[in-house]
């Protein structure tokens, strides 16, 4: 029996683990005899390590240049975090590899691809290594190691820019962005007609990410002032902004409005809208693209996603709007001539789409375990 390692992250957002399940998800279904362990990079490092790991959403998103310019100086110098890193999971990766046994090793975090395979190389061990992308566009110089079997791209975009650091073409496998099952029903055919065009409320979605987004109640707000729409709102892990939303905005809008916490079940939020405003999310974005729902991007991260909003507008899979209180007038554009510009997006999404990609990667990572043998 071949086993697989795969070296994640707990704490850096929902992206990595989403990846990581998706990818469980299929080995274990199509490929049951596969060994199949899913360790958090973070933990490898002992404290130090694993409160880096930590303070990632809290830096991200409350201090947002810090982090861009933490990200600039890994990317300007990735030698440096590598050879840290490495240090700091020998120990404990090797514990791992031990314990484990794996014929691949697979990181979808960009600190665990050139860090691991120094470890390897200083203790002879023949294990190969292929990472997962886990950006569209933007990608770190982390990623960028020719000692890896192959290194798997979500996009064009993000082969392009291992292309320009060195990497042979050979080594690049394009294969589409991993999603879970429950975010790709059997779509054949987008609909003809939109029953929000006829006068319907549009039912709106706020996706604010796992760590709560204060922008959300003013969007909320601007769009239930000034749209004929229905409003669901999923506050994450934000207690306190759930509470002062249910308090401030429930009673002014009843009906229209409905408040969530942190869920599971985020796929049938977004199957029951018609429209998803998001930050620039790489698996949000895809998600949503695979259950065809149109999006509005009103912003991303500093660093990783910075490129994102031109993704999605180059490839037409939604609009971006930057600008929270032009959201009504944005929306009021898609919905003219009975909605063209909604079923523009919705051609597009599934067009790009691509269901079977978590299937196709997980037998590409299986065949490479398998070949080690």
């Amino acid at each position: 029996m071949s086993k697989i390692l795969l070296i994640s992250s707990e704490n850096t957002g929902h992206g990595h683990k989403s990846i990581t399940e998706s990818l469980r998800e299929q080995i274990i279904k199509i490929y049951p005899h596969t060994g199949f362990e899913v360790i958090d990079g973070f933990s490898l490092g002992g404290s130090i390590s694993h409160i880096m790991g930590k303070i990632y959403n809290p830096v991200a998103v409350n201090l947002p240049l810090l982090w861009k310019l933490s990200y600039q100086f890994v990317n300007i110098f990735p030698s440096l975090l590598i050879f840290m890193t490495q240090l700091n999971i020998k120990k404990d990766l090797l514990k791992n590899i031990r314990k484990v046994k794996p014929d691949l090793i697979v990181p979808v975090h960009p600190a665990f691809v050139g860090s691991v395979i120094n470890v390897l190389e200083q203790e002879k061990i023949a294990i190969p290594v292929i990472p997962f992308i886990a950006d569209l566009d933007n990608v770190s110089n982390l990623w960028a190691d020719a000692r890896c079997k192959y290194i798997i791209c979500p996009t064009n975009e993000a082969k392009e820019s291992m292309l320009r650091r060195g990497i042979p073409s050979s080594k690049l496998k394009v294969m589409g962005f991993p999603i879970r099952d429950k975010f790709c029903p059997l779509i054949s055919s987008i609909p003809e007609s939109l029953d929000f065009t006829k006068g319907n409320r549009i039912r709106i979605l706020l996706m604010s990410g796992s760590q709560g987004n204060k922008q959300i109640y003013r969007i909320a707000k601007i769009l239930l002032e000034n749209l004929n729409c229905h409003v669901t709102i999923l506050a994450g892990n934000n207690k306190v902004l759930e509470k002062f939303m249910n308090k401030t905005l429930k009673p002014c809008f009843e009906d229209n409005i409905k408040i969530c916490g942190f869920t599971s079940d985020v796929d049938l939020y977004m199957e029951n809208s018609d429209l998803l405003i998001v930050r620039a999310s790489p698996n949000v974005l895809m998600e949503s693209v695979n259950l065809c729902k149109p999006v509005i991007v009103t912003g991303s991260l500093m660093g990783q996603e910075e490129k994102n909003p031109r993704f999605v507008e180059s490839h037409k899979l939604g609009v971006v709007c930057k600008d929270i209180y032009k959201l009504p007038d944005v929306i009021g554009r898609l919905l003219l001539d009975n909605g063209k510009g909604f079923m523009d997006i919705l051609k597009s999404q599934f067009s790009y789409r691509e269901p079977d990609s978590a299937r196709n990667i997980s037998e590409l990572l299986v065949n490479a375990a398998e070949g080690t043998k």
